[in-house]
């Protein structure tokens, strides 16, 4: 039997992770699952803004601070699989807090608590992990690897929205049981899908030793002061993440709003997974010959449709088009987003850059859904928020196709 390459391997412990973390990540904190849940314990549009205001900060502080501990490494594995065990794990701890909880209102804290942890130990890895990427493969190839790794998770989701979060919401179990059996399988199988890193053929890279706390914040103000086309990059992308908003409230809409019923989040997430699986596995096949940022500009222009989508309501239809939609854009997003800003800073080590890049947008990413939760939507309905996100996801795309560089400003390279 011929031996497996390297390449090939390490693309393979990028991917098969993802067969079960697609699962852990449909059934807990995928949009329509987050308005299931408050739905099911008597949670408010405020308190779908509450989760995605501490899930952004979850994830954008550690952001941050992750290059700190991961830069100096010289292996980056076994960071990676201890941060992903530790996601699995804190998905267990949901599960108990949910299990536990006394009334919906303890629910509702505990989910909030668990899911917070969840997003801070994914916070600290993503940057370490998306970093080792640009370490294993070289820069043509990068994005094909993140396209087959989230062809993969969106299987994986196809499968756990469509039949398992369905099949449990759709039971005649009480909805503390439901959700506790759902966060169940989302842990175990977190923690399952850590062990493939294990697979990782990594070289070791002289690091250098890591400094103070206080040289590595002025680094991060560095990063983004000589890189001014990262700058733009940043600005472009803070105003189009704000397609987040739909994802957070178009299943709501329905839920709330025209009556759907829970269930049908488990559809919504399996059409998006659809949409993300057919546009990661396009990306995969040509990333060589089509650039990050034009995918970028593609996905958002999917997701002002998918916005528009959501805005007209009324019919399955539009909030099925809005779950493509909105599937579209995050797949171009996590597939685009980690090699476009590795080339706008060549010739570094790209966790810092990434972490930055990534939580600089966090604000809108969180408050956004926040302020349109607790007081924009009570006051003018969800139909002009989702119009507003369309307008603002045209502009990013704008600023992406006339604004931001095709490569690092001052450099003669083509990105």
């Amino acid at each position: 039997m011929a031996r497996v390459s390297v390449p090939v391997r390490n693309a393979l412990a990028y991917a098969v992770p993802e067969l079960f973390w697609g699962i852990t990540w449909a059934l807990t904190v995928d949009g329509p699952m987050v308005a299931a849940f408050s739905d099911d314990f008597g949670g408010s549009q405020g308190f779908v803004g509450t989760v995605w205001l501490l899930g952004s900060f979850g994830l954008g502080v550690p952001l941050l601070l992750s290059a700190f501990w991961v830069e100096p490494l010289r292996h980056k594995r076994a960071f990676v699989f201890w941060g992903h065990i530790a996601g699995g794990l804190a998905m267990l701890v949901v599960a108990l807090l949910v299990y536990a909880a006394a009334d919906p209102l303890t629910a509702r804290v505990g989910y909030l608590a668990g899911t917070t942890l969840f997003f801070v130990s994914i916070g600290l890895m993503i940057p370490g992990w998306l970093a080792l990427v640009g370490e294993l493969f070289s820069s043509g190839t990068q994005a094909r690897v993140l396209g087959l790794t989230f062809l993969a998770n969106k299987l994986a989701a196809v499968f756990a929205g469509h039949y398992i979060a369905r099949e449990v919401l759709a039971s005649a179990w009480s909805g503390t049981d439901q959700w506790t059996l759902l966060f169940v399988i989302a842990g175990v199988a977190g923690v399952l899908g850590s062990f493939p890193f294990l697979w990782i053929v990594e070289q070791p890279r002289e690091r250098p030793p890591r400094g103070s706390f206080r040289a590595y914040a002025r680094s991060l103000l560095e990063a983004l002061r000589d890189l001014p086309g990262l700058r733009r990059f940043v600005f472009a992308d803070a105003i189009g993440i704000t397609v987040l908003l739909t994802l957070s409230y178009y299943a709501d809409a329905a839920i709330r709003g025209e009556g759907y019923a829970n269930e049908a989040s488990g559809d919504w997430v399996a059409l998006s997974a659809i949409a993300m699986l057919a546009m990661s596995g396009l990306i995969a096949w040509s990333a060589e010959r089509v650039r990050p940022r034009s995918w970028m500009i593609v996905g958002l222009l999917c997701g002002a449709g998918a916005s528009v989508a959501a805005a007209t309501g009324g019919h399955a239809f539009a909030y099925g088009a809005a779950a493509a939609g909105v599937g579209i854009y995050m797949a171009t997003r996590a597939s685009c987003h980690a090699p476009q800003v590795m080339r706008m800073a060549p010739g570094r080590d790209g966790t810092a850059p990434i972490g930055v890049a990534l939580a600089l947008v966090m604000p809108v990413q969180g408050l956004g859904p926040w302020v349109a939760g607790n007081w924009l939507i009570p006051e003018v309905g969800y139909g002009p928020i989702f119009l507003t996100v369309a307008g603002l996801a045209v502009l990013a795309a704008a600023l992406l196709l006339l604004w931001v560089p095709r490569a690092r400003l001052g450099s003669p390279a083509r990105a």
